[in-house]
């Protein structure tokens, strides 16, 4: 064990506070992963990210955006207008909100997951030697990196008045569906960054090269790609 945290901390690496690690993540990625390496932080970056979800939730709710979306959904399946209608009310109501509270559950519980599969993946497959603490902190401040993305999404969906938002290459083509919603995720710029900031900290705190990062990092990242062609 103490071969491990030997490996995992790197000599001289300043602490730096909670609130500079949130910053130095967007600013200096690299020096605020040398200095989480030997104390890694998961529950400031966690609550940020929950809270922004929130935020996002609740803008996308008050907005009506959600509704929309749905009654586009249930019109495109020739749902009959007198069945339309009550759920129309129903989403106008309070119960427009459970998504906002649930959204954020569901993200710490995403992180979680990913932080598994990021230990499985170094560690058990690639022979790093890092706690499942540090996979967690680098997610969740990759998550804090991935909150710009949700920023811009929310921004366009209020303003478009619908959740679908294309910010890769379907910003240039207009309306994607299939094979063309997969590359429109994949090539996403803000959500390359975020997982760029992954790999970053995977091979800092793993004291590998960028390249083991963006290995250990990449199936994460094309099973997220796959699961965006599911979203609609």
């Amino acid at each position: 064990m103490n071969a491990e945290l030997a490996q995992a901390e790197p000599s001289g690496a300043p602490a730096m506070s909670a609130p500079a690690t949130l910053i130095g993540v967007f600013t200096k990625p690299r020096a605020t992963f040398q200095a989480l390496a030997a104390r890694p932080r998961v529950l400031v970056p966690i609550l940020a990210v929950v809270v922004f979800q929130l935020v996002f939730g609740l803008i996308l709710a008050q907005s009506g955006v959600i509704r929309n979306d749905m009654v586009t959904q249930l019109e495109a399946k020739n749902t009959p207008p007198e069945q339309i209608e009550p759920a129309v009310r129903m989403m106008d109501g309070p119960a427009k909100y459970v998504f906002a509270v649930l959204g954020p559950g569901a993200v710490v519980f995403s992180l979680l997951i990913a932080a598994a599969f990021l230990y499985f993946m170094a560690n058990l497959m690639l022979g790093a030697k890092l706690r499942y603490i540090h996979y967690l902190c680098i997610v969740a401040y990759g998550a804090v990196v991935g909150t710009v993305d949700q920023l811009v999404r929310t921004a366009l969906a209020v303003s478009r008045g619908t959740l679908l938002v294309n910010l890769g290459i379907g910003a240039f083509v207009g309306e994607v569906s299939g094979v063309m919603r997969l590359l429109d995720t994949a090539t996403d710029p803000l959500l390359l960054w975020a997982t760029a900031i992954q790999a970053l900290g995977v091979a800092v705190m793993a004291k590998r090269s960028f390249g083991f990062g963006v290995l250990v990092v990449a199936p994460g990242f094309l099973a997220l790609v796959l699961l965006s062609g599911l979203r609609h």
